[in-house]
């Protein structure tokens, strides 16, 4: 049997199916009408490379702003209500 090759973009929309949204690889394999070992081999590997995934990097900065967000909220906050109790 001739092996079926996929695109790039396909593999990584599986890929980021399984990872983010936590589906398992039989329901990202019927969905994108693939086989389900094909899915699992892209996950595999993906877990094995240090590549990130597509936008992943972007999304996680976005999360750390948030915290230090957060953070520099709380400090302004403590730093107000010093400066009111001991003026």
């Amino acid at each position: 049997m001739r092996p079926t090759y996929y695109p790039e973009e396909l593999k990584a929309e599986a890929i980021k199916m399984v990872v983010e949204r936590h589906l398992p690889a039989s329901v990202v394999a019927s969905r994108l009408n693939v086989r389900t070992d094909a899915v699992r081999v892209w996950v595999r590997r993906f877990r094995f490379s240090s590549r990130p995934l597509p936008g992943a990097e972007f999304h996680r900065l976005k999360v750390d702003l948030h915290e230090v967000a957060v953070e520099r909220d709380a400090l302004v906050s403590l730093a107000a209500r010093l400066l009111a109790k001991f003026g």
